[in-house]
């Protein structure tokens, strides 16, 4: 199976930040199937009505993404197979032929008008901000207009014709990441071709937790690397103090193959009193 029989599903429309960061993974070679959740991200791939599925993770300036979290907590959602990390760069984009004198209205979702307040101070002092649902949706909302410009992905300017770039880079922090976990249904799932490099580190993605242990007697048992540390509270929690934890595993110097190295870690985890699922592997 290849080309455009694998379809990969991400948060949607058409445009989004979801959709550049699934875009520059697997390039044009795939079909994309927009959601209009990230629930709904994990249900195509869980149902296999898709081949992968692209989900935030975490962004730079606003943190962890609970949504993402709350479904790993449940059983059969997928399993991470890697990653992908995206600069946001926001851009102004404007019907084509319009110039930066025509503008009085600037549409964009809050959080990208809110990211670029400098620059349209300086440069857009007299425009109108309106608050839209999406980036995407600002982009589509000024397809014809002749004074209006919105705020958005540069693949904006790809998927919607008649647009073009008028600035990019606009954002006011330059430091604006958001990191994308890429699931399939299984561990042995096929997934389409990348089209961007593969990261060299090995990882695992575990999920850990113990009504009776805290966290460090978890951690003790699992005695492996542990590059991060993710806290949600338990589905059958009846009170405080009762987690989930999500712990991203680096592999080390050991020649021992990496999934027996895990698989034994949460053998260990279990045998102590404790909880453990692997989620991902990369």
């Amino acid at each position: 199976m290849g080309g455009r029989d694998f379809r990969v599903a991400f948060l949607g429309p058409l445009g989004t930040y979801s959709h550049q960061a699934a875009y520059d993974k697997f390039g044009t070679a795939v079909e994309y199937h927009e959601s209009r959740t990230i629930a709904e991200v994990f249900d195509a791939v869980a149902s296999n009505i898709v081949h992968a599925g692209v989900v935030p993770q975490e962004n730079s300036i606003f943190g962890g993404v609970i949504e993402t979290y709350d479904k790993l907590r449940q059983p059969n959602v997928g399993f991470v197979r890697g990653d992908v990390v995206l600069e946001v760069q926001h851009c102004l984009l404007v019907r084509r032929g319009v110039k930066a004198e025509d503008i009085t209205c600037i549409k964009s979702h809050e959080q990208a008008l809110g990211q670029c307040r400098g620059f349209l101070a300086q440069n857009f002092s007299s425009a109108s901000l309106e608050k839209v649902a999406s980036t995407a949706a600002a982009a589509q909302a000024v397809l014809t207009s002749n004074d209006c410009a919105a705020i958005c992905s540069r693949l904006c300017a790809t998927i919607f014709d008649g647009l073009e770039i008028l600035f990019e880079g606009i954002q006011d922090r330059s430091c604006n990441f958001t990191r994308f976990f890429i699931l399939s249904p299984t561990q042995q799932s096929e997934l389409p071709p990348s089209s961007s490099p593969i990261g060299s580190e090995t990882r695992s993605l575990v999920r850990l937790s113990s009504k009776e242990m805290c966290i460090s007697q978890v951690l003790a048992a699992l005695n492996m690397l542990v590059s991060r540390l993710d806290r949600r509270p338990q589905l059958e929690s009846s009170g405080l103090s009762q987690d989930v934890y999500f712990a991203e595993l680096t592999k080390g110097d050991s020649d021992s193959p990496w999934i027996l190295e895990v698989s034994q870690a949460l053998q260990r985890v279990r045998a102590s009193g404790g909880k453990a699922e692997m989620l991902g592997i990369w």
